[in-house]
């Protein structure tokens, strides 16, 4: 489908490192690793920040058996010493906070920040948002990205060469290009053409803005 090696042949061949057909050393490999990793790092910085959740926390909700189904979008901090297993959702919640037709008699107790393994039915549960994350800190450190078109989460860190990029499909030419930027100063002994600089300029809005990607409404706070 694409993967972290598609993206730096890609990238090289754009620089004119490489020719097409001709497959990159180790070294050239081992840089555009570096830079496929650097590239998704700094995306997931610069996207929305996430919830913060403590688990288990202080008041863990009623039943807590040490699993924690994940929402997306959140950033979940397991205390030390805790023993905690992460579980990513493969459905969350329509509505996260409260529930929109309760007339605010019920609310949202703060624990129904979890997603499900169920089945997204449409009503109350619904699919992962494409590009969605998952962080954990704490007792371990992981990230995952949704990618809509496999269905799956996928890891960010300590990616390797042959593994998919968790990214969806439609942004592996973009993702190329912003590799390319990244393997310039240290691969390319040229500077971009006027071109390649076209297209990463268009890659960076590409990525950032996501224009194919759902967004949730974004409503104003008053204090």
């Amino acid at each position: 489908m694409s993967t972290c090696r598609d993206g730096i042949k890609a990238a090289l061949r754009a620089l004119k490192v490489t020719a097409p057909g001709e497959d990159p050393h180790i070294d050239q490999l081992t840089s555009g690793l570096r830079a496929c990793q650097d590239v998704l790092t700094e995306l997931h910085e610069a996207r929305v920040p996430l919830r913060e959740i403590d688990v288990p926390g202080n008041n863990p909700p009623p039943g807590f058996n040490g699993q924690w189904i994940a929402n997306q979008d959140t950033r979940i901090r397991i205390g030390a010493g805790s023993s905690v297993t992460v579980i990513l959702p493969n459905a969350v919640p329509m509505f996260p906070g409260e529930h929109p037709y309760d007339y605010g008699f019920v609310g949202a107790p703060w624990w129904n920040v979890q997603g499900s393994t169920g089945q997204a039915d449409g009503v109350c549960w619904r699919a992962p948002t494409d590009g969605a994350r998952i962080e954990v800190v704490g007792a371990a450190t992981d990230l995952w990205f949704y990618r809509a078109d496999l269905n799956q989460w996928l890891p960010v860190y300590d990616i390797r060469l042959d593994d998919e990029l968790p990214l969806n499909v439609r942004y592996r030419g973009p993702f190329a290009s912003l590799v390319a930027e990244r393997c310039v100063d240290e691969l390319s002994v040229e500077e971009p053409t006027p071109w390649l600089a076209r297209r990463i300029a268009a890659a960076r809005a590409t990525m950032f803005i996501r224009p194919g990607r759902h967004a949730e409404p974004t409503r104003t706070e008053y204090f």
